[in-house]
């Protein structure tokens, strides 16, 4: 079974409610990250952010079987959240735990 290390980028705001979707459809490990985002790219800026030029975004990270993504992007997709998603998939090549 490959394995596929998700990365959902989302508004801040909509961090827990694409968690709980996330996890309703996985078992797996979710992982949340705080980002700011510094750049030109205002088409998910609310008002406030395309003043600054600067996105509070979270990062949420999952390694889950590349047969389990289409539930989990559809459950993200189908969340009630207030702004998009963007999205990408990374093949999982190796990993590991060192106790």
């Amino acid at each position: 079974m490959s394995e596929i290390l998700l990365t959902i980028h989302c508004a801040a705001a909509d961090t827990e409610c694409l968690v709980d979707a996330i996890r309703s459809v996985t078992r797996a490990p979710v992982h949340v990250r705080a980002e700011i985002v510094h750049g030109r790219d205002f088409a998910d800026a609310k008002t406030a952010e395309q003043v600054t030029a600067t996105l509070k975004r979270s990062a949420i990270e999952l390694v889950e079987g590349a047969q389990a993504l289409d539930d989990i992007l559809q459950a993200v997709d189908g969340a009630k959240r207030r702004s998009p998603v963007r999205w990408y998939q990374t093949p999982v090549t190796a990993r590991g735990r060192f106790s």
